[in-house]
């Protein structure tokens, strides 16, 4: 007689791409009996709920009502999480809507709150409650450690304080500039997420801290906020055809795949972050602290997490 589907999870950005697509995969095994679908679209939530009933055969799926980028948002919508929950999957991000790099009320970029901040609190609010179990993840991207073949700069640093980290949080980083490198600030965000991450690891050993990358992923919402010509040029050539014949994407259950692996594979080191391979951006993942040895350093991990708690406070 198989186990009762007892664990549940909860996942940001849930109602399309790889958040979707995750919540059907782990619907599709014998183990998790409540997934909890995280969204700032609330129609648009219930709409996939709906869609993943249908696909999975299984009435397992809970809308919660979450904007990454509104703080409060997160905090009240954490009540209505049946806690403990044993996996949160923080997936939400892409590069900030419209306007990446305004402000929101707490001094942050539209884009680190969206792909970090509010992940935070999420994360935070979780962990005093202690209303986690066994996992969380951070969706990362191979643009921490720069994407040529993307046009994305390694993210570079001169000497990974504090205040240098807070300022890639408020944008100041690019000084005066009218148009900030979004592709570079994109990078910097995913870097001191994984950061974030690690320095949590140490922290919490009970549990484990994975970040990882789902890879160059078409089929995901991570181009919606392009100029329109350009958008559809993406999503219905660049990202389903032309990317994948040319090695540099894989399809969106594959991206989904590496997030159910951080989920659900305990031998993953707790505080690492994995991706592609050096140059790659699909394929089997690898610890980038092989690439980015400066990932394993604690006392850069810290001086990450001070930044991002000075507009928390």
């Amino acid at each position: 007689m198989s186990q009762p589907a007892t664990k549940s999870v909860l996942i940001t950005g849930a109602n399309s791409g790889l958040g979707k697509d995750l919540a059907r995969q782990l619907a599709l095994r014998d183990d998790f009996g409540v997934i909890y679908l995280a969204c700032r679209d609330l129609a648009k939530a219930r709409a996939a709920a709906q869609d993943l009933v249908a696909v999975t055969g299984r009435s397992i799926f809970h809308v919660l009502n979450m904007d990454m980028r509104e703080l409060d948002s997160v905090r009240r919508a954490v009540p209505a999480i049946e806690v403990p929950v044993d996996a949160v999957v923080m997936n939400a991000g892409g590069i900030g809507g419209p306007h990446p790099t305004a402000l929101t009320p707490e001094g942050a970029t539209e884009i680190f709150a969206a792909n970090v901040l509010g992940h935070v609190v999420l994360l935070e609010e979780l962990l005093a409650a202690r209303a986690l179990t066994e996992v969380a993840v951070l969706t990362g991207s191979e643009a921490a450690r720069g994407v040529p073949k993307l046009r994305i700069p390694r993210p570079a640093f001169a000497d990974g304080s504090v205040d240098e980290f807070a300022s890639v949080i408020d944008g100041s980083f690019f000084g005066d500039h009218h148009k900030p490198n979004v592709r570079l600030a994109y990078g910097q965000v995913k870097y001191l997420g994984a950061l974030w991450m690690a320095a949590l690891a140490r922290q919490h050993s009970r549990l484990r801290f994975i970040t990882m990358s789902p890879g160059n992923t078409a089929g995901t919402q991570a181009l919606r906020d392009l100029p329109a010509p350009m958008r559809v040029l993406a999503q219905r050539v660049l990202m389903p055809y032309l990317a994948p014949a040319l090695g540099v994407a894989h399809k969106l259950e594959d991206g989904a795949q590496r997030l159910l692996m951080a989920v659900t594979d305990p031998a993953l080191r707790s505080g690492a972050f994995y991706a592609s391979k050096a140059s790659a951006l699909t394929g089997p993942v690898i610890d980038q602290a092989d690439i980015i040895p400066e990932l394993d350093d604690p006392a850069r991990q810290d001086h990450a997490a001070e930044a991002i708690q000075r507009f928390l406070a």
